[in-house]
């Protein structure tokens, strides 16, 4: 499914006579529904006496070579790696899915601030990028495994004010688990543009 599909519902109209008329109607990518579900997380995290820890876990099996498959609360993934790397290119590669949660834990947590600053958001698209040197798999040149940069782009269509989705942002890069994370172990550019202007965090 396109991207304009995702931020787009289509609706079918029938009219009186043999013919279909198809009108496209926007829909909100946060509809209202997500705020008093979101409040009702926080409020209850506020309630919670001492931390409110939790811990997420994964069983991993290896199938063959390097094709693995993981299960996560009840979801199975499968990941391996690419043919020139030995693989058979089953599933995508765990510094996939590891950039790829970086784009998920942006999406979720901005939404949910969007939610509480009532901020209507027609689309919200990240990317993500990730640069390390692939010598570091072996050790070769002295050089580390370790990403070296990551960089997130976020993407929103709004009618509301530029500052009020950089409050967003800004909320989202300082409480997203995951950024929190590796902003103490790899440099982490963000970049937002807003109906497409960057805008300054």
């Amino acid at each position: 499914m396109s991207n304009e599909a995702i931020a787009a519902a289509s609706i079918l109209v029938l009219t009186g006579c043999a013919t279909a008329k198809e009108t496209r109607v926007t829909m909100p990518a946060v509809s209202s529904d997500l705020k008093p579900a979101v409040v009702a997380l926080k409020d209850r995290l506020g309630a919670a006496q001492g931390v409110a820890e939790t811990t997420n876990k994964a069983e991993v099996k290896l199938l063959s070579n390097q094709h693995n498959q993981a299960v996560t609360r009840g979801f199975t993934l499968a990941q391996d790696e690419p043919e020139r790397a030995g693989g058979t290119n089953l599933g995508p590669t765990p510094t996939d899915f590891f950039i790829a949660s970086v784009g998920f834990c942006e999406n979720v947590v901005f939404a949910r601030y969007a939610a509480l600053l009532e901020l209507t958001i027609d689309s919200l698209e990240t990317s993500v990028a990730g640069a390390w040197d692939m010598k570091g798999l072996f050790g070769i040149d002295g050089a580390t495994p370790a990403f070296k940069t990551i960089t997130v782009e976020t993407r929103v269509a709004t009618r509301d004010p530029a500052a009020k989705v950089a409050e967003a942002a800004r909320l989202t890069h300082e409480r997203c688990p995951i950024h929190a994370t590796l902003r103490k172990s790899v440099e982490m550019i963000f970049k937002l543009s807003v109906n497409g202007q960057p805008v300054d965090l």
